[in-house]
């Protein structure tokens, strides 16, 4: 099924269907953690993630055997910097990045439902469900449904910002929760770029590892703090705005050399063949 997924290249409107999807398969994941409370949420997550797998797979089969031209979700290129140094400065810009953008939930008050829910995700949960769910399944499968298959198909459809955008927004969406939506639409928007210069979805898999558990170390480190608690609630005030400060010149610099040194991969132009995922 993995060969398949290259043919299948959806455009804006299968994207929402993905989604649509996937949120079916959140109630069957719901369904059975209300059967089975004490359920890993790596299984529910897993489960989830089942209908877009199967959908994409068959319909990629069903595109090759119309004679659709593959494109590959992963082929890299750097430009200028080798791998490695790219995949280390990303890294760093995520970082600064994430620390940049915590303002933006950091006033809109937590009720006490979701902060049961997160509690039960980044503190009660066994750390092994923790670690496979947060750190291991959803960098490898919400990278290759929302950067792989979503904006891989819509760079081929629309200018790369707008691609960039609605993918970003999807995947904000598939988070539920203003809390996490709104991190993950301004952290989506920079995959997205990531994956445009380089076509490389093994570093946004990468990348979002890093964010992800980046937030599980800190999480368990720091277990007795509220879930609702940032970094302005940690630091002290003049320390807090420093390190913001300087995250935030951190991350200019390394856009500019990440974008300098990098070329926009050439997926905007649709291979030859028919066309499925309009």
């Amino acid at each position: 099924m993995i060969h398949y997924f290259d043919y299948y290249k959806p455009g804006l409107g299968h994207s929402w269907l993905l989604a649509g999807l996937l949120f079916g398969g959140s109630l069957v994941g719901g369904a059975v953690n209300w059967f089975w409370p004490g359920a890993p949420q790596s299984l529910t997550y897993a489960l989830a993630m089942l209908p877009p797998l199967v959908w994409c797979g068959s319909m990629g089969r069903q595109a090759a055997g119309f004679g659709v031209a593959p494109l590959k979700l992963n082929a890299p290129h750097f430009g200028k910097l080798p791998a490695g140094v790219f995949l280390v400065l990303a890294a760093v810009a995520l970082i600064a990045l994430s620390l940049v953008i915590e303002p933006a939930t950091a006033y809109i008050p937590m009720p006490d439902s979701v902060k049961a829910i997160f509690e039960k995700a980044f503190m009660n949960s066994a750390l092994w469900d923790m670690v496979v769910s947060t750190c291991i399944l959803a960098p490898l499968l919400e990278e290759w449904l929302c950067r792989g298959m979503m904006l891989r198909g819509m760079l081929l459809r629309m200018r790369p910002w707008k691609a960039i955008f609605w993918s970003a927004f999807l995947f904000a969406l598939l988070h539920l929760n203003p809390w996490q939506s709104i991190p993950a639409f301004l952290i989506g928007l920079f995959l997205g770029w990531v994956y445009w210069r380089t076509h490389s979805l093994w570093t946004t898999i990468f990348l979002h590892f890093v964010n992800n558990a980046f937030s599980t170390v800190i999480s368990r480190i720091w277990s007795d703090i509220p879930v609702d608690a940032g970094w302005k609630d940690i630091l002290p005030t003049g320390t807090y705005w420093i390190c913001y400060s300087a995250a935030a010149v951190l991350l200019v610099i390394l856009i500019y050399i990440l974008h300098e040194k990098t070329v926009s991969a050439e997926i905007r132009t649709e291979p030859q063949g028919k066309s499925l995922g309009q």
